[in-house]
């Protein structure tokens, strides 16, 4: 009975990395660069999935023709595409801009993220959680880092 806990709890400690792996910022990372890969120029959105695990969604614009969606599975591998042709404007931001909004949102204390979208009017939102799993939501305007909302659930 002992050898069958013990083994237990220690299937169970190497498998929590990965669980918490999830929604890391290394992670976010990791899949902008994909999705730059594959040709998104502007990006709209970044999702970990809380209902399927391992699947990130990004949606974005590749240059001025498609919109593109694109389920991403764990390792960045593309699970499902959906493309179509651009109808009205184009909005986003860089990569680089995704990155540096989310290291604003960790120097406001997030420590895993669920989502940041940008909306047509210039306003970003970057969803997560802190370091002790409270909920943290910040708002930002296009250039600038400095978040003009911040909510926290305790």
């Amino acid at each position: 009975m002992k050898k069958t806990l013990t083994i237990a709890l220690i299937s169970g400690l190497v498998a929590a990395p990965a669980a918490f792996a999830k929604g890391s910022f290394d992670d976010a990372d990791r899949m902008l660069q994909v999705g730059n890969n594959y040709g998104i120029s502007h990006f709209q959105s970044i999702e970990f999935d809380d209902d399927h695990d391992n699947e990130i969604e990004l949606e974005g614009w590749m240059g001025q023709d498609w919109f593109v969606e694109l389920d991403l599975n764990g390792n960045g591998e593309i699970d499902r595409e959906q493309r179509r042709k651009a109808k009205g404007e184009i909005y986003g931001v860089s990569a680089d801009d995704v990155r540096s909004y989310l290291k604003a949102a960790q120097q406001q204390g997030m420590a895993t993220i669920e989502e940041l979208k940008v909306n047509r009017n210039g306003g970003i939102e970057v969803e997560g959680d802190d370091e002790n799993g409270a909920e943290l939501e910040l708002k930002f305007r296009i250039g600038s880092l400095e978040p003009l909302k911040i909510e926290r659930d305790k």
